[in-house]
């Protein structure tokens, strides 16, 4: 099933240039529009709704086209298990006539679904298409985002219910490891909605992204400047400085095999200061790019500490409204932030993630390797523990 409402897709892409400044190089596209490809993947779970309400008043934007699709159960030759024989009232011991009125009951109600989201879209003048499938709900996202050319795929997660495993759950965590694009992963804790609802900021959000001195987190900044924020935002750049540790060197004379070398303290804390001026700096540059290329305000944080503990425990003091992170673990302070981060996030952000991955064609080149002179009116802030 496909509709499409009026509007056209705006996929017209700016012509790219180059800037070279202060010795911050990338390919810049902030003048270009800002229109996307997004797909949202529902089901009937409440999670699934609070996904595409957020979505809809916070990712998707006039001008967006937006595919919204629904993964329905295959009645294979297991039909019926005990969840669909509750869910659609058939008996344990269907029969094939059973099972096609059941098929044709769960497709039915995926169609009615996909058409309550793509009016929600048309109420707000959003072009969109709806389509619903049948079989494996991870595949189905990973490879239609693809057919689709989406730049972003958005997905609830931590959802109940029986269509809930066709899309959420570990679905969520596959298709963030397997898409061909940018994945927003929206979770409804009761624990974090507690505290601060996401829904309820409409003009002035606050932003984090997550930053270090990797491609992936300058592909993210980027983007998120492009794709996602506003002049309203209030955005944090937030960076975990890990503390120094001493390189070990040696020829293995020691216990353990390790050369036993006494470091004096003034040392180790002469190499820390250091390190963390280091860290600063690599934020610092991120602030005094956006002040320079876009109408985006930043300010810049430097924690110190455990890096899932730091991350989480920053959003939920910040009262964040969507955390941005990129992904792989590449460069020396990358390990600090990205890979296994943003899939702790997925189960445990208490506001929206989007997890930036450059499409295959995409090229970035951004140095945010510290000068030996550098001068700048941009001060990140450090929060030890």
């Amino acid at each position: 099933m496909h509709h499409h409402s009026t509007g056209g897709t705006g996929e017209a892409l700016g012509r790219r240039k180059k800037e070279r400044k202060d010795n911050i190089v990338i390919e810049s596209e902030m003048e270009t529009p800002k229109s996307k490809r997004v797909m949202v993947a529902v089901d009937d779970t409440e999670v699934s709704a609070y996904a595409f309400q957020w979505a809809l008043g916070n990712f998707i934007s006039e001008g967006d086209y937006v595919i919204v699709l629904s993964a329905a159960p295959y009645l294979g030759i297991d039909y019926p298990n005990a969840d669909m024989a509750s869910e659609y009232g058939v008996p344990m011991l269907a029969t094939p006539q059973d099972a096609e009125r059941a098929e044709k009951k769960v497709t039915g109600h995926s169609k009615q679904l996909v058409n309550k989201y793509l009016d929600m879209c048309r109420q707000k003048n959003i072009a969109c298409e709806g389509e619903v499938v049948k079989g494996d709900a991870g595949s189905w996202i990973v490879d239609e985002g693809e057919r689709v050319s989406a730049d972003a795929i958005v997905v609830g997660s931590n959802a109940h219910g029986l269509l809930a495993r066709t899309i959420l759950g570990s679905i969520s965590d596959y298709v963030l490891h397997n898409s061909p694009c940018t994945v927003v992963v929206v979770r409804q804790s009761e624990d974090a909605l507690c505290i601060h609802d996401p829904l309820s900021s409409q003009e002035s959000r606050k932003v984090v992204i997550a930053v270090d001195d990797s491609k992936e987190a300058i592909y993210a900044f980027t983007w998120a400047l492009k794709f996602f924020c506003k002049p309203s935002d209030n955005v944090i750049l937030y960076h975990v400085h890990h503390p120094y540790v001493q390189p070990i060197t040696g020829s293995g004379t020691g216990e353990f095999g390790i050369e036993e070398v006494y470091i004096p303290p003034d040392v180790s804390a002469k190499d820390e200061v250091e390190s963390l001026k280091e860290s600063q700096k690599v934020v610092e540059k991120f602030m005094a790019f956006a002040n320079h290329e876009s109408k985006i305000k930043c300010e810049g944080i430097v924690r110190t500490g455990q890096t899932e503990a730091k991350v989480i425990e920053g959003l939920i003091s910040l009262k964040a409204d969507a955390v941005v992170v990129g992904t792989h673990e590449k460069g020396a302070v990358a390990r600090t932030f990205l890979g296994s981060v943003s899939d702790h996030l997925a189960h445990n952000s208490p506001c929206p993630l989007i997890v930036a991955k450059a499409k295959k064609e995409a090229t970035i080149a951004f140095d945010v390797t510290p000068p030996e002179h550098e001068t700048n009116n941009g001060v990140a802030k450090h929060h030890s523990t």
